[in-house]
């Protein structure tokens, strides 16, 4: 971080920004609620159903998110893809494989979602593994039937990209995102007493 200049002369600063704190990964969307603070709800991109191939998800808070499978597609909840259990019928992104990597180039300090395996009729069992860039990594087993969902959300600072992976669905959505941005580094600049004396005695007040 740096400071800011005034007239080309450093006349005081105070930076301002959050502490650093270690990533953690949670399959509660309470616990997650607890931890990251006020966030904002993504139901609708503007991409479309049926959009493909996904690289790039907008949020709804101005955070835009990076796909990095080769095939990735929007689907609708309900419509495309299964109703999701808990009713959510926003947009979702289909990852055509069993892993995908989400990237938000560190502009989300706090990100969740719900994945939903795409498991045949008679097996819902299956292992979701989420891995954060730091390689934070949980996993989270239990049964999905059609349209049921596992929320996997990451809070605290320094993470850059999320990666799912499902054990035995040969494909997922991810869909319902809630986030929260990045708190940028807040650089004041400051004309303070010290800043003042400065500038008082390179330029005098000229005698009345």
């Amino acid at each position: 971080m740096s400071c800011l200049f005034a007239s080309g002369l450093a006349a005081g600063c105070l930076i301002i920004s959050a502490a650093s704190q270690a990533a953690t990964i949670t399959g509660s969307y309470a616990t997650w609620q607890a931890n990251a603070g006020a966030y904002a709800t993504t139901s609708s991109t503007g991409l479309g159903d049926g959009y493909s191939p996904v690289t790039s998800f907008p949020l709804s808070n101005g955070v835009t998110l990076s796909f990095v499978g080769s095939a990735d597609q929007v689907y609708v909840s309900g419509t495309d893809w299964a109703p999701f259990a808990d009713g959510y019928t926003g947009d979702v992104v289909d990852s055509t494989t069993n892993t995908d990597t989400i990237s938000f180039a560190s502009s989300v300090s706090a990100l969740g979602f719900e994945v939903s395996p795409d498991l045949g009729l008679f097996n819902s069992a299956d292992t979701i593994t989420a891995t954060l860039s730091d390689g934070t990594t949980t996993q989270f087993s239990g049964s999905y039937p059609s349209g049921t969902t596992q929320f996997v959300g990451f809070y605290g600072g320094g993470i850059t990209s999320v990666t799912i992976s499902t054990l035995n669905a040969p494909d997922f959505a991810v869909g319902n995102f809630v986030d929260v941005p990045e708190p940028m580094s807040v650089t004041l600049l400051g004309v303070g007493i010290a800043g003042l004396a400065v500038l008082r005695r390179r330029f005098p007040r000229a005698a009345s």
